[in-house]
């Protein structure tokens, strides 16, 4: 980014270090607020100063870097520092003045470069002052990381694609939101590009190049190779390998596996989905622990280098003795059928076990297993989480409708039928909010697997909450269990949430339509958020709203809401379960939702960048409009909302609108489409509301539990 600006002189980039030293320390002391959090990258970080390592001008980039270090050194003894380290005025003042780079622009120039040239040459210059820049990142993104290192040639750019906008952040500053982004940890499996590169490393790297591997040699296991790769900066595809341990012999664990691979896998093949009979020993053990059963570790990866290196020097062997690629791959199987022939060894040593043990090992491993779909058992859980619990809620004692899969399978497993049996459910347990497994999911959801999908093999933006815990699980630093089972969704799924009032009427309302489990509350998934945490039930619970200043009355003469709105989809987003769903739908409590109706108002638009516009109460500019008190969001529009609400905050004049008009005039000018469906609400405060029309997706407002509950069961007739 220096490489068009003059040498500066000895007092100009003095001048520069005092400047962006004061911008450093003022950041640093941000941090050690209890509201910091690292979600700042592309805002307070654009503007930290840290000495600029420019690749064409190499001695003024390193003079400014010795600079910037004097500066920081001589401002910590400066009293003028302090008056830096809470000026917040920093960031927000990047924030409104952001500009993405174009074509035939000098930073626009720079920024491709970078891109092109420096990241791939040397990515050392970029790794301490933009870490969060990878070779792959997006053009924003590196432009981003220019700002902060001057950002006099090239300005913060808009809406960076991972990075969250200035008014998100604000909020979940408020919210006092620490994100932990430490490494996840997993074992890289046949088929990552990890492992061909510790398989490289273990066979090749090691014997050529053993100074890239300090303290390791050609005896050391997969996982500190692995280790090896993830702490080298040169390499980015190895996440940082868990903790493992493959059992023994004597170890509890063993007999487990030894017991599922002989008798458990041929006899009861539905209890172990996923295994056959020719599973490896390290495959059985890692369903023992995923799914629970015994007392089984995450085992180490199933490679052994001497089986490997036997392989290969057959192969090379063979190769240099002319015999050709046949005989080649002869000598390679050969040497490869150990493994094999080693494990059926390892089985042969339990056949000397008693019956009367085997029948008690029996016993233990069908304590517990997991229904399987297709099976009669599943079919029947299904049937008893949806009408079944509806229509003969006597049928499942202490179950309601927010009761886990694995609930309705116990229930079964002890009623035990003829013709409907279950076995035994397995321990599980999802995450909760405020837990700190429900920390990791979410993060791993909003931002581990955008910024660092390599890590997650298998998992998308589009996974579902237990699929990402499940996942977590194997990492010993983390407090995940195991995961219940997801259940079943609808197409297209919703996610549904409403905000109330912690007092008033509101909270009766939401507390009605939880006890029938109507409402939003029948929804594939929901949440409900408020000024204050609560209990509803002890199923549902509130994710508070960073507070505001009160609401006023906007131009229309309702409330103008519209920054209390902006902090609860910033919660929204910090959640981030909306990801996995088709449609996002906020309603009013007091708002009659239906929704496998609602659904069939939503389906023929399901998969665009839209949102739906409900009310035509006048004709000319601005109508129809999108009322308040159903919002129907397509999860496109809520993310291209999510990648331009500082634009929106910062271009549109909203302190006077409702948030309804300030949602819809922000979409439109970010380029989400739209479509009108005038039956999908009957809104008094539209059209009128007649519950018994047999049409709308939700009716609005019933303001009392009684009256809501009416049209409810008039509308349900």
């Amino acid at each position: 980014a220096l490489a068009r600006l003059p040498a500066p002189t000895a007092d100009a980039a003095m001048e520069r270090s005092v400047r962006e030293g004061r911008a450093h320390v003022a950041y640093q002391s941000s941090l050690l607020h209890e509201d910091g959090s690292d979600e700042e990258q592309f805002t307070g970080r654009a503007i930290e100063g840290q000495g600029p390592r420019t690749p064409r001008v190499r001695s003024v980039a390193l003079f400014a870097v010795g600079a910037t270090i004097g500066g920081i050194l001589l401002l910590a003894r400066h009293p003028a520092s302090q008056d830096f380290s809470r000026n917040a005025d920093l960031v927000s003042l990047a924030a409104q003045h952001c500009h993405t780079a174009v074509e035939g622009e000098t930073c626009y120039i720079d920024v491709r470069w970078a891109m092109d040239e420096g990241m791939v040459g040397h990515p050392e210059w970029y790794e301490t002052v933009c870490p969060f820049v990878k070779p792959t990142s997006e053009f924003e993104q590196f432009q981003a990381c220019i700002y902060k290192i001057n950002h006099t040639k090239c300005a913060l750019p808009c809406n960076p694609a991972s990075a969250l906008n200035q008014s998100q952040v604000e909020i979940h500053m408020e919210a006092g939101v620490v994100i932990d982004e430490e490494h996840p940890c997993h074992i890289a499996e046949k088929g990552d590009d990890c492992y061909a590169s510790v398989i490289d490393a273990m066979t090749n790297g090691i014997l050529e190049h053993a100074e890239k591997y300090p303290g390791l040699t050609s005896t050391s296991t997969f996982e500190e190779f692995q280790v090896a790769l993830f702490n080298d900066p040169a390499s980015t595809c190895c996440p940082r390998p868990c903790e493992c341990h493959t059992a023994g012999e004597g170890d509890t664990c063993w007999e487990h596996v030894i017991w599922a691979q002989q008798k458990g896998i041929p006899d009861k093949p539905d209890w172990y989905a996923g295994l056959s009979n020719d599973s490896r020993f390290e495959a059985v053990q890692a369903f023992l622990y995923k799914s629970g059963k015994g007392t089984c570790s995450l085992p180490c990866a199933a490679v052994d280098l001497s089986q490997i290196e036997a392989a290969e020097a057959a192969n090379t062997k063979a190769l240099r003795g002319g015999a050709g690629d046949d005989a080649a791959a002869e000598a390679l199987a050969e040497a490869l059928q150990k493994i094999g022939s080693e494990e059926e060894d390892t089985l042969g040593k339990a056949g000397g076990r008693k019956e009367d043990e085997q029948a008690e090992e029996e016993e233990e491993e069908g304590e517990c297993a997991a229904a399987v779909p297709g099976t009669t058992c599943y079919k029947d859980i299904v049937y008893g989480m949806g009408d079944g619990i509806r229509k003969n809620a006597a049928w499942y004692p202490e179950l309601n409708k927010f009761s886990t899969f694995e609930d309705f399978q116990t229930v079964i497993h002890h009623k035990n039928m003829p013709g409907h049996t279950c076995p035994k459910p397995c321990a599980c347990r999802t995450a909760e909010l405020g837990e700190e497994c429900y920390e990791k999911v979410t993060w791993v959801l909003r931002e581990g697997i955008p910024a660092h999908p390599d890590w997650y093999k298998g998992l998308n933006a589009k996974s579902r909450f237990q699929e990402v815990q499940a996942r977590l699980m194997e990492d010993n630093k983390t407090t995940c269990k195991m995961p219940c089972t997801a259940p079943n969704w609808t197409s297209p799924s919703l996610f549904c949430f409403s905000v109330f009032r912690s007092e008033g009427y509101e909270v009766d309302l939401v507390k009605a339509q939880v006890d029938q489990g109507a409402g939003i509350f029948s929804c594939d998934e929901f949440v409900v958020l408020s000024d204050k945490e609560l209990p509803i039930t002890k199923q549902v619970r509130t994710l508070k709203i960073p507070p505001s200043d009160k609401v006023g009355i906007s131009k229309d003469g309702t409330a103008a809401n519209t920054l209390i709105f902006m902090k609860a989809w910033g919660v929204l987003w910090q959640d981030a379960r909306w990801q996995a769903h088709d449609w996002v739908i906020k309603a009013d409590p007091d708002a009659v939702v239906l929704v496998e109706r609602l659904r069939s108002h939503l389906k023929p638009h399901t998969g665009k960048n839209v949102y739906m516009k409900n009310c035509q109460k006048y004709f000319g500019p601005g109508w129809p409009m999108m009322f308040g008190s159903l919002e129907a969001l397509s999860t496109q529009a809520l993310d291209t909302y999510y990648k331009g609400a500082d634009r929106c905050r910062s271009d549109l004049e909203w302190q006077a609108w409702g948030e309804d008009l300030f949602m819809g005039n922000c979409l439109n000018m970010l380029g989400a489409g739209s479509e009108f469906d005038g039956s999908i609400i009957g809104d008094n405060v539209c059209k009128g509301a007649n519950c018994a029309d047999g049409q709308a997706g939700a009716y609005h407002p019933f303001k009392s539990a009684e009256s809501w509950l009416q049209c409810y069961d008039q509308a349900m007739r």
